[in-house]
């Protein structure tokens, strides 16, 4: 089983086919959840893709990003200010929230990754996400304070991405996902790829073999950015609002950065994993003990230090080491 999952991994064509049979899968269990797992799945899989721009950034180069949350925040503070003031689909908002959030990280991954080490930029970045909240309020555009309300429109609405149920969303950021590790998939096996594994692996003698490392990180960082966006978009439709407790607030920072360690970044889907077991697990835990407030931030640190201790490369890590690890015992009974 072991080895065919990882022959799986290891062919494009056989991966993807994989990946289209458990897509189709998804979709259709989706529509048999009840509407509170639903919104915990559409919550995990907003976090998921949150966490895979996180890891394709710390994945590929090694850098350590803490602006993510602030990318999500362009999406979804884009999408309501376009349709509010203006009447612009959503869906056109997540073109346009793409490329502010690309013009956004260009100055901010110049700066952060100025000089080299994981130093300055995880400063910057964490800088940036902590002044992003009290520079969105001092903007009446952006609503102050209190942020943003969608102009609700009546029944289900296409165009304006507003439906009756929960379950479009859960489709739509499915779809979203199942984009962004295709992507991540076929960056890994391209020659970008491959001088972003020899980057993170030695940033000397990449420069040394011809890789243009400065300009390789900068593009990381702004594709890091343009994978958020979107996702803020969605999440901000189904929330019909925006605000900075929504999208910019430290917790959740922390649990963006959880679920990409916890799902790990070796492989597309790790982030995905990782967010879905984090949000079903918060919300039982939730349950089984009402009333306590911030047992989820809780239920995040202990999964934080778990990790760091026990499996410090994530599931999608630790499943590699097995893999890897089986294959070697067959090797030796052979």
């Amino acid at each position: 089983m072991k080895n065919w999952l990882d022959r799986v991994a290891r062919t494009p064509q056989l991966a993807i086919a994989f990946g289209c049979l458990v897509f189709i899968a998804a979709w259709f269990v989706l529509g048999l959840l009840d509407a509170a797992t639903l919104s915990v799945v559409i919550l995990g899989l907003y976090y998921g893709i949150a966490g895979a721009s996180f890891n394709f950034l710390y994945g590929s180069t090694g850098i350590f990003s803490l602006a993510q949350p602030v990318f999500l925040a362009v999406g979804g503070f884009t999408s309501i200010v376009l349709y509010s003031h203006f009447g612009i689909s959503p869906w056109i908002s997540i073109v346009i929230a793409v490329a502010i959030a690309a013009l956004l990280a260009l100055p901010i991954g110049a700066l952060a990754m100025s000089k080299e080490g994981t130093v300055l930029t995880a400063l910057v970045t964490l800088i940036v996400a902590e002044a992003a909240a009290p520079i969105v309020t001092s903007f009446s555009v952006l609503g102050g304070g209190p942020g943003l309300e969608e102009n609700v429109v009546p029944g289900s609405n296409l165009s304006a991405m507003q439906f009756a149920t929960g379950l479009p969303f859960a489709r739509i950021l499915l779809v979203l996902t199942a984009i962004v590790i295709l992507g991540l998939f076929l960056f890994a096996r391209s020659r970008f790829g491959r001088w972003s594994t020899a980057l993170k692996d030695s940033l000397v003698a990449a420069e040394a073999c011809g890789v243009p490392t400065k300009r390789l990180r900068l593009g990381v960082f702004v594709g890091a950015a343009m994978i958020a966006a979107p996702a803020g978009v969605i999440y901000a439709q189904y929330a019909l609002q925006a605000n900075t407790d929504l999208f910019i607030q430290s917790t959740t920072l922390f649990e963006v950065i959880v679920v990409a360690l916890v799902g790990g970044a070796t492989r597309p889907w790790g982030a995905l994993v990782g967010a879905l077991i984090m949000t079903q697990l918060s919300y039982h835990v939730a349950n089984a003990f009402p009333g306590r407030d911030g047992l989820s931030a809780l239920i995040f640190g202990i999964a934080f230090l778990f990790v760091a201790l026990a499996m410090p490369r994530g599931i999608s890590g630790t499943w590699d080491s097995i893999v890897h690890r089986g294959n070697r015992n067959s090797g030796k009974q052979l």
